[in-house]
Parts: C-alpha cells; sequence; structure tokens
C-alpha cells in the first residue's frame, strides 16, 4: 500500500533480531509496524512493514500516510 512496505527475509531477521549478547556486524536499526484501524470490536490491518535507519524518504512517507488516514 504505501512505498516501503515488505516483508523482512527470514534470513535477515534472524540475523539481526537474534538474542546475543554482543551484536557485531549488525550497525542497522529497524522499527517493525502495523497499521490497524479499529472500528467498535473489530480492526483491520491497514499496513504492515519495517524501516530502515537508513533511507528518511521512507520516514517521510510513513508520516504522511499516518496524517492520511488521520491517526
Amino acid at each position: 500500500m504505501f512505498p516501503g512496505s515488505l516483508l523482512m527475509k527470514q534470513k535477515k531477521f534472524l540475523y539481526n533480531f537474534k538474542n546475543v549478547r554482543w551484536a557485531r556486524g549488525r550497525h542497522e536499526t529497524y522499527l517493525c509496524y502495523v497499521v490497524k484501524r479499529r472500528d467498535s470490536a473489530t480492526s483491520c490491518s491497514l499496513d504492515f512493514g519495517y524501516l530502515r535507519n537508513k533511507p528518511l524518504d521512507e520516514v517521510d512517507d510513513l508520516r504522511d500516510a499516518f496524517k492520511i488516514l488521520g491517526l
């Protein structure tokens, strides 16, 4: 739906989110998100994905999406 909304590859997820004391070689920060709209007792997912700490335009796209949705 929105630019930057992707599923992360399983290998990349396990590498970056493995619970280790020293995170050698892991120089990126990820923010995983799910955008839901709740109408009464039900909710529906509008978008999901993850953002990396690098491209600023992805953050701007997500911020714009929140404004459009009124969130």
